[in-house]
Formats: C-alpha cells, structure tokens, sequence
C-alpha cells in the first residue's frame, strides 16, 4: 500500500470518530448550528479524499450524506433521529470500507448495494423534506425578471435564478467567486456588474471584492445550492416557474450531469490546458484521467468513464476534447438510479499498510536537543583521553571520567525517557470512542444512562492503548446489561432513573489505572455462589468455603455468566474472562470492586510504558530481586525487638504509625523459618493505598533498567511486575508489591496511630 492510501486511511479514522462525536453532540441539541457545520465538514472533507481513488460507491454514498447535511444547514430538512441515524450508519460503513481497504485492498464486495440503500434513505429524506415554494412569475424579484427577460434560450422550462454577492475579504477566505460561477451547468444568463460605486483609481484596492453576480440556469435548485454550499450566506435562490406546455419538450436538452461531477471535469479540463511539454505531462494525464473517470463513474455515467479511459492513450488533446465534449453534450449513460453499480477496481494496489506514528514536532525537537547535549558529552571523552595519554594525575583524572560518566547517564536515562514518549498515546483516542456504542446498547436496553469520561490526557503505550478498546468494550457492556437496573426499580430504590457509567482513568506509580464504575445493582457474593454451583465451575461446600470477595474474582472465570438468558450484549460468559485474559497480555492485572445496592467498580492495573526505571535490588535468601523506585517509600534497619506479633501477622511502628511486616522470603514461598540476625531491614512499599514494610535479607544496589512486561512462564508467575537485565548478564524479576501483597493478612488493612 502506497503512502498516500496509508495516510488517507489515518485521516478517514480521525474524521470518522470526530464526526460521530459531533453527531451525538448534535442529538443531545438539535439547535447547534456549529454542531451541523463540524459535522458539514467532516463529511465533505472525507467526500473529497475518498474522489482521490477508484472507490465509487464510496464516493455516492459520501456525497448523498453531504446532501443530507447540506439542506440541513439551509434548514430544508429537520435535525432529527433520522438524520443523525443515518448519518452515523454512513460513518460505519466509512470505517468498515477503510479496515476492509487495509486489509484487502478493495472495497467489500457488498459495498455497492449497501451504499446504494442508504443512498435512496438520503434521497428519502430530501424528498419528505419542507417543500420550498415556487416563485410566481409576475413576483419575480427586478434582477431575476431581467435575467428571464434577458435569456431568448429559456424556451418556457423551469430554472433558476440567482443572485451572489460576495463579501468583501472573500479572496483571503479563499472563495473563488467566478470560479464557481463556472462549476454551474447549463446556464441561460449571466450578468456580472459592481455591487457599489468604484472607488478612485488612487483609492482603488485590488484585493477587495466589489462584484453582484446574477445568473440564470436550468439546472434544479438543489445542485445550484450543493455548489453555493459553503457560501450560502451570501446567495439568493429563486425558483422561475416555466411553461408546461413547452417545459417537455425542451427538458430533452437540458444536461443533466451532477453539478459536482461537471465541476470536477471542468477543473480537469483547465490542468490538461497547462501542460508545458515537460516531464511531468505523463504523470498529469493519467491523474486527470483517472480523476474524470471516478467522477462519472460516481454519478453511474460508466460509459464515459470508460470514454476517458481509452481516450488516455492518444494523449492530453484527445483526452481534454473528450471531457469537453461530455460537459457540452451532458451523459450518454443512464442516471445513477437506472445505471447498474460500478465495478469495484481490478488491479490491487499492493503492500500491507506500514505502521504509522503520528508525534508532536516539540517532542522530536526535545530529542534532537539531547542528542546535541550528548554529541558534547561525547567530546569531553576525547578531551579525557589526551589528558591521559600527557599523564596527569591519577586522582584528578579518576573525579573527571566520573563526572563525565553521571553527566552521560543523565543524558541518556533522559534520551531514553523522550524515546519511550514518542509512543505516548493519550488514553482520549479510547475514551471518545464509547460514546456511540453506551447510546446504542443504552437504546437496545430501553435504559438512560450517561457516560462519564475522566483521566482522557493519561498517557500509555501506542501498544497498550491500541488494545485497550475490546477489553474495556466488555466491561462496559456488563455494566449496561446486568449492573445498572431499569427506570423502574431505580426510582423504587430511590436511585436517579438514568444510570451513571464512569470511566477514568490515572496513573499509579511506573503504571496506569483504568476503572469502568457503574452506581447500578452491585454484584451479590450469594447470588454467585448459586451460578457458580449451578455452571458446575465449583462444587457448593468449595463455595461456601470461599471468601466474598473471591466468590466476586468468579465473574472473570471462563463460562462464567450472570444473565438468565443469552443477550445481544452478554449471557454468553466469555466476556469477562477475556478481560482478564487481555490485561494479562498487556502486561497487567483486572480487580473488582462492588457494594450491593451501589455499583461495581474494575480496575485494570497496567504498565504504562517499557521505560528506563529506577530499580531497588534486594536480596531474598540467595536470590535477588528488583523493586520500583516508585513503590518504595523509605529504607529502614530496626531492631527486631521492635516487631511484635499483632493478630495474623507482625507488625511495626514506624514515624508513629503501625504499619505491617512481611518478610518476602515468606512470600516469595521458599523462606527459612528461623531468623538468625538481630537487626530486621525493612523496605517500606506502597500497594494498594497502604503502607507495607517487607523484610528483606540485604539491600545491594540501585540501578537504572528497561522493565519489560513479563511473558512466558514468567508472565505465570503471580506477583511479578517485569524482567531486566543485569550488567553481568542475569535476569532480574522486578516484583509487583501490589499483586504480591493482595490477599496477605495485615494491620486491619488499614495504617493507624501507633502510641
């Protein structure tokens, strides 16, 4: 796949998910202009990159919704559940074409029938649209009935008249005024004077524009507005009634060619006229050919189309003559609604899409910034070699390499930071896409609910965030189905009859936190025991025995379910189990919260990122083992007179507060139940919001390391947070002191006053 395709497939996504936003924006209030204008915009825009390629249907489809969208910014037709249904069915199919165009390279091959139905649903919609009314002809305004008075062509039928007068800066809003003139087919009349007095030729200022442009044509009303579309403000459109009696017959002359396919051609026509002989006249006729060919075949016109095609061979004149020719004598070929679907193209463009990162240009100024600092860093090397090599002290010279060695690790532990960001993908990109299936599972469910989005600018691996979607798609969709109850019983229970989903998201140490929280019925321990005996996951007296808040960690077993019965959404049980099974693969871990009577709460527990990380290396029996920086509060040595047995556990006071003690041989299951030291070192670690103290066996070093995600047999282990490597060539385990700390009896579970 070219570089052009690849970066047509990353705006169409960009403009696909603004576009959805802006349309559910729309239905919340109908009465946003701005709203209808931003979503104008996206569709036009996605019009004009998609007519670039061989995509026709495509192509119909867009310009139908542009349409649509079209009169209702001219307010012909309402802002409705109609439209905004069928305008987010058009985004769909945009973004399942352009996966399929990924994928395939191709169009699906049920392409052309699906953007013909929603094709003929637009044209539905224009139709049942307010009537504008016809003009009386005695009612005509002075400069339309000089216009019909003027036109000895007119024979009768029925036209248009009108009136653009452009504003004075329109040709520093880019505004082309004649040239859009131009793009009117089949015009009668034309007159071109000045909207004011001309000012003195020494006042006189070129850049403004002082021109009143009336024009008559026998093309409908509504291609003439699709052409003054984006300038509606400044035109008058009036209908001129015709002579029934005559219209027939002179209807037969009338071209019917689309008013932007014409324009297109008459913009093809004009480059082919600048061909100056040079080497790049190939290049130029074969896009103008391929650009005449889409149009027409956009509008069913196929014969013409193939018209340009053949006519490419003979060369720039030939190919000019013909596209002429059809703009004079309208289509040969029947309209889009008689024609039969365009062919789909034939000829692959081959490749697989390359991946793409899109980077803020400050980020990459940052990163050449340090690699100068470091070119200097490594200058002063050199410098310290000669001063070798001359014999200068020993001690003077041994301050000086390590100087420059802590300057070279700084530049490089922050080079290797501004790296791992450039892959930094804001948690926003996930987020915005949720809206639109909460609204639809909502409405499926007969429930109001509304979506509550916090944590957007929390930033992740492209990987991560990549892969985040499913997994938190699933957790969604639970909340919706069987965590937030009906209208009804939330009014019985006192509740607002909207439900409340939130997701958020934050960051937690060297990892990031992401919580899918409904307000909905909770998750009952009893009920779960009786599905879980029920499914045959485990036996009555195994979950009787169980735990409440292990009965609850059951909702991620495979099979496991809470509905009654299978559901569009859920009932099947693979969908919580995939999440943990997805949060394993990116390196994470899932927990679950619930209060019955009050809401769920999952939380996902990620890396943020492969980062440089600031290591602790401890000693556990006669391995080590590596913990974050970020988890560690403080280093202690106390004497072990000062840990006492308190319920279940050991505990010390430390600043004047108990906190817990655990000994990570004990945890790490192969501890030597007798302690031989009197003094205890304790590593006090944050997890999961308390104050823990592990009892390690010798504190070594403090280095600078890549964790990378655990995999394999190692990605099995419980409490492991990632692998590094050693200078001398060992594998490090980094532990997780949250994972390993959870479930492990301490103070209460909560840090108090110590006396």
């Amino acid at each position: 796949m070219n570089e052009l395709h690849e970066q047509f497939l990353v705006e169409t996504r960009e403009l696909v998910q603004s576009a959805t936003e802006d349309l559910l924006a729309l239905e919340a209030a109908p009465g946003d202009a701005e709203a209808v204008n931003r979503v104008f915009r996206a569709f036009h825009t996605l019009k004009g990159s998609v007519g670039l390629f061989d995509y026709p249907p495509w192509f119909a489809l867009l310009h139908a919704a542009e349409d649509g969208l079209s009169a209702a910014r001219a307010g012909t037709i309402v802002v409705d559940a109609n439209l905004i249904d069928l305008s987010l069915e058009t985004l769909d199919a945009t973004a399942r074409w352009a996966d399929a165009i990924e994928a395939t390279e191709r169009l699906p091959e049920a392409a052309a029938a699906e953007a013909g139905a929603l094709v003929e649903r637009y044209r539905s919609l224009l139709t049942r649209g307010p009537k504008t009314q016809v003009a009386d002809a005695a009612a005509l305004p002075g400069w339309a009935s000089h216009l019909v008075d003027s036109s000895a062509d007119r024979g009768g039928v029925p036209s248009t008249a009108v009136r653009y007068r452009p504003r004075d800066d329109c040709f520093f809003a880019g505004d082309d005024p004649l040239g859009l003139v131009r793009k009117i087919p089949a015009l009668l009349a034309v007159s071109v004077t000045s909207a004011a007095p001309w000012s003195p030729g020494e006042e006189f200022d070129a850049y403004a524009c002082n021109l009143d442009i009336t024009l008559l044509t026998a093309t409908p009303r509504e291609e003439v507005e699709a052409v003054f579309r984006l300038v509606g403000d400044q035109v008058t459109v009036v209908d001129v009634p015709g002579d029934a009696r005559t219209a027939a017959a002179e209807a037969a002359v009338v071209p019917t060619l689309d008013a932007v396919v014409a324009a297109i051609l008459a913009e093809q026509v004009q480059v082919l006229a600048a061909a100056s002989g040079s080497e790049t006249d190939a290049g130029r006729l074969e896009a103008c050919a391929r650009a005449a060919a889409n149009a027409l075949l956009s509008a069913g016109h196929d014969g013409d189309a193939e018209r340009c095609r053949r006519t490419l061979e003979r060369g720039s004149d030939a190919l000019r003559e013909a596209i002429e020719n059809i703009l004079v004598g309208g289509p040969t070929n029947p309209s889009p609604t008689e024609a039969e679907e365009p062919t789909e193209p034939s000829e692959p463009l081959g490749g697989d899409a390359a991946r793409t990162l899109r980077v803020d240009a400050a980020r990459v100024d940052a990163l050449l910034a340090l690699v100068g600092e470091l070119v200097v860093a490594r200058n002063a090397l050199s410098h310290l070699a000669a001063r070798a090599e001359a014999g200068e002290d020993a001690g003077s010279l041994t301050r000086a390499i390590r100087e420059a060695d802590t300057n070279i690790g700084r530049l490089s532990t922050t080079l290797h930071r501004s790296v791992v960001s450039l892959r930094l993908t804001p948690l926003s990109q996930v987020f915005r896409r949720f809206a639109r299936p909460v609204r639809e599972a909502a409405r499926a469910l007969g429930k109001d609910v509304v979506l509550d989005v916090e944590g957007e600018d929390t930033e992740a691996d492209k990987g991560i965030v990549e892969n985040l979607f499913e997994p938190l798609l699933h957790v969604v969709r639970n909340a919706l189905d069987h965590g937030l109850e009906d209208a009804e019983t939330r009014r019985r229970g006192g509740k607002p009859e909207a439900g409340h989903i939130r997701i958020e998201a934050g960051q937690d140490g060297d990892g990031i936190v992401v919580t899918v929280a409904d307000d909905g019925r909770g998750i009952d321990p009893a009920f779960i025991r009786r599905r879980a005996v029920e499914r045959g996951l485990r036996s009555a007296e195994a979950v009787e025995a169980m735990e409440d808040d292990a009965v609850v960690d059951l909702i991620f077993a495979p099979g496991f379910s809470t509905a009654e019965t299978v559901g569009g959404l859920s009932g099947r049980g693979v969908g919580m189990d995939a999440v943990r099974a997805a949060a394993e693969r990116l390196g994470g871990r899932v927990s679950v919260e619930s209060r019955i009577g009050l809401g769920t709460m999952v939380r996902l527990h990620l890396p943020r990122t492969i980062a440089l990380a600031r290591i602790m290396v401890v000693g556990a029996g006669s391995e080590a083992y590596g913990v974050a920086m970020d988890a560690v509060v403080e280093a202690v040595r106390k004497p072990r007179t000062g840990i006492h047995a308190v319920a279940d556990g050991n505990a010390t006071v430390l600043r004047g507060r108990t906190v817990p003690v655990v000994r990570l041989v004990d945890l790490l299951g192969h501890g030597d139940p007798s302690i031989a030291t009197q003094e205890a070192l304790l590593l006090v670690v944050r997890a999961a919001g308390e104050t823990v103290a592990l009892e390690v066996d010798r504190f070594e070093e403090r280095i600078d390391a890549i964790v990378r995600p655990p995999s394999g047999l190692v990605g099995a282990m419980p409490g492991v947070g990632g692998t590094t490597l050693l200078g001398d060539g060992r594998v490090l385990l980094v532990l997780d002191p949250a994972a390993m700390l959870a479930g492990v009896p301490t103070v209460d579970r909560q840090p108090r006053e110590g006396r």
